[in-house]
């Protein structure tokens, strides 16, 4: 190593040396910042004044709206299945008293016409004797003979007089001919089946034309003239409703609106929901019509809660306690909670004109300084507008 080379380190680690030195002189130099003292920041939350007063609490739940009768449309007899006055088609409408459909019945027909001119015939042989043995009677089996026509209905039998009468009559076998035909007449009717009200067909499991057997199911029939909306209701707001009362109904979307009563409710909650059905009985018309198997929400008016005031439901925790405002410290308060709605809460226990926080408050501990902003809540029926 060169004698010019370790002058030039030895400058080198001087220079080095003194710069560190330098450094370390000005930072003594420079005057240390004031320090900061921590200052505890007084958190702003929303409140309003507590006013109580009368409160109209209303119940509102979703339902399905339904037929009030859905009747299975089954064969008594055996035949095959031939048109009615309407067509024998799902979704096809009727009205109360048409011809839904017939089983064919022209043998049964035949065999009930014989009937009833073997039983003219037994009454024509009667009535020599009637006339000799029992002339007072004579008339009105005469009658009775002459109202008979094969192709109506056997009119009512003539009342008999006494025991001598009866006993002839049997004798005769004109009792038992005549209920046996009163039975075909009944068993005829079964061949047609009339609409028992105005609807329409929901399913139809046999064609015109197939062959039916007695127990058979033909069709299935709902009425449309006469809907009910089922809505399921929470337990707790259930002691609110009461068969008869007013219900305002509404299509999903609001734009609709119809007038319903409460027809009945459910004695049993529903494993699965854990709510009560309510049954409520909506009119249905031209301008504003309703369709079986429609979602719509009913608003029940429910009762008048007095002297208490209706709150966000997210501000009260532990199921009834509330943050209030006391001189811009925060506590904690219980209240009486008289019904909880969807969004809202219906309370009274507090001191009136204290503040009650409405907002839920995150990580604020009791008896922290806040700042309050004062708001005013309005709502109706449970309802914020």
């Amino acid at each position: 190593m060169t004698r010019n080379r370790i002058i030039i380190i030895i400058a080198v680690i001087i220079m080095i040396g003194g710069a560190f030195a330098l450094m370390e002189f000005f930072a003594m130099q420079k005057e240390a910042p004031p320090e900061q003292k921590h200052k505890d920041k007084a958190r702003a939350v929303r409140v309003t004044e507590v006013e109580y007063r009368d409160i109209i609490s209303t119940v509102e739940a979703t339902g399905r709206l339904g037929s009030q009768h859905y009747v299975d449309l089954i064969a008594e007899v055996q035949g095959m299945v031939l048109p009615g006055e309407v067509s024998l088609k799902k979704g096809e409408n009727f009205r109360e008293g048409e011809l839904l459909f017939r089983i064919f019945h022209e043998e049964i027909q035949y065999t009930l016409k014989a009937s009833k001119s073997r039983f003219l015939n037994l009454i024509a042989n009667a009535l020599p004797d009637l006339k000799i043995d029992y002339p007072e009677s004579f008339p009105k089996w005469k009658n009775f003979f002459e109202e008979i026509e094969i192709d109506e209905p056997l009119p009512p039998m003539p009342e008999i007089a006494d025991e001598q009468e009866k006993t002839f009559l049997a004798s005769r076998n004109i009792l038992n001919d005549y209920y046996s035909i009163k039975s075909s007449e009944v068993r005829f009717e079964k061949y047609f089946v009339y609409a028992p009200f105005k609807g329409s067909f929901s399913n139809v499991m046999m064609e015109v034309g197939s062959v039916a057997n007695p127990g058979s199911r033909v069709a299935s029939i709902i009425r449309t003239d006469k809907l009910e909306l089922e809505v399921p209701v929470e337990v707790d707001d259930v002691h609110w409703i009461e068969v008869g009362d007013a219900v305002d109904v509404y299509s999903e979307d609001g734009k609709n609106k119809w007038k319903g009563n409460v027809v009945r409710e459910s004695d049993f909650v529903d494993p699965a929901t854990q709510s009560v059905s309510v049954f409520i009985t909506v009119q249905s018309s031209k301008e504003n019509p309703l369709f079986e198997g429609q979602y719509l929400k009913a608003v029940f008016k429910g009762k008048k809660i007095p002297e208490a005031m209706e709150i966000p439901r997210r501000a009260v925790f532990n199921s009834n306690e509330v943050f209030i405002v006391k001189d811009s410290i925060l506590l904690k308060e219980q209240v009486k909670v008289h019904k909880v709605n969807q969004n809202t809460l219906i309370f009274s226990g507090l001191e009136k004109g204290v503040d009650v926080v409405i907002e839920p408050l995150v990580n604020v501990p009791e008896k922290a300084k806040v700042i309050s902003i004062a708001e005013k809540l309005n709502y109706e029926s449970g309802r914020e507008d």
